[in-house]
């Protein structure tokens, strides 16, 4: 019996010393850390989240919204062929960020984010040569639209801090370059041949047909094959941002931010749309590109260019 009380007490006494260690070893830690948040020399990499980006869309296109593409406006904002596709000096929804702690109170920072998408829309019409061969047919074909847009941010600044203990009041400043670019194709179940040189497409791409008979001599009608931008668009510009950094466990904080871009010129590419049509000289299907944007530039300054950044960041 002294045997097994002799043993319990033993195991006892070790476990209370653990226990003990334990908590000075932690508060030791915690005392440490709420001191020297972090030392000059550290890297810290995290994750951005911009809930405004998320609130729009999450994008600085139509064509990158991937899930909720299907509704009418969005179709029909692809298919306007606007003569600018300008695109918001907005922060990304979410990317990936660097910070290296240049001085106990300066840090430089980094940032990368990106986005894109692509969407296969389709409808179905009537089946031409199906009805010329019985007026009565009810079978279909359809017509499909690709749309695909790619675009990323890049930002790098300096970034001050102030304030003691583990909450810090930072702000900061630095450069950003955007850039976006997307394409739209389109396929036809009904193709265009010299008995049909007007063949049935879906609504959608008829309404915004611009092609002028009058500027084609040998085609009477055309339709949209293909819009596309020679390059990508472009910005550089300024940005600010003032917040907060919480020190909540070592090595990690998170932070909160209010973010600005006062300053931005961006540069747009040239911008065609290819279509096709029977050439009624030549009796033969042929392409013809039309330039529908020279290329632009523009400046955006202000305040109303806002955004909000939540971080999680973990220092080695």
């Amino acid at each position: 019996m002294k045997r097994y009380i002799t043993k319990a007490l033993a195991l006892a006494l070790a476990m209370a010393a653990a226990t003990t260690l334990f908590a000075q070893e932690e508060s030791t830690s915690k005392k440490d850390w709420s001191k020297n948040v972090p030392e000059a020399g550290s890297v810290s990499l995290g994750l951005e989240f911009n809930p405004v980006a998320a609130a729009k869309g999450g994008s600085a296109s139509a064509l990158s919204s991937v899930g909720s593409f299907i509704y009418k406006d969005q179709v029909d904002t692809c298919l306007k062929y606007p003569s600018q596709m300008f695109f918001l000096a907005q922060r990304p929804m979410v990317a990936i960020a660097v910070k290296y702690k240049i001085s106990k109170s300066m840090t430089f920072k980094a940032s990368v984010g990106f986005s894109g998408g692509y969407t296969a829309y389709r409808e179905y019409v009537k089946d031409d040569l199906a009805v010329a061969l019985n007026p009565l047919s009810e079978q279909k074909v359809w017509d499909e639209m690709d749309l695909s847009y790619a675009g990323g941010n890049i930002t790098a600044g300096m970034e001050w801090n102030a304030g003691k203990g583990s909450l810090k009041f930072v702000g900061g400043f630095g450069l950003m370059y955007a850039f976006g670019g997307g394409s739209a194709k389109m396929k036809y179940g009904n193709t265009i041949t010299s008995a049909n040189q007007q063949p049935t497409c879906m609504d959608k791409i008829e309404d915004h047909n611009n092609f002028d008979p009058s500027a084609v001599v040998q085609m009477d009608y055309a339709r949209p094959v293909k819009q596309y931008n020679v390059g990508v668009n472009q910005g550089i510009g300024l940005y600010a941002q003032v917040g907060i950094e919480w020190f909540f466990i070592p090595r990690v904080s998170l932070g909160a931010t209010l973010d600005i871009t006062p300053l931005m010129v961006a540069w747009q590419p040239q911008t065609y749309v290819q279509y096709e049509g029977f050439n009624k000289f030549s009796g033969a299907v042929e392409n013809y590109n039309q330039l529908i944007s020279p290329g632009s530039m523009y400046l955006l300054y202000g305040t109303e260019n806002l955004s909000c950044t939540i971080s999680l960041n973990y220092y080695f």
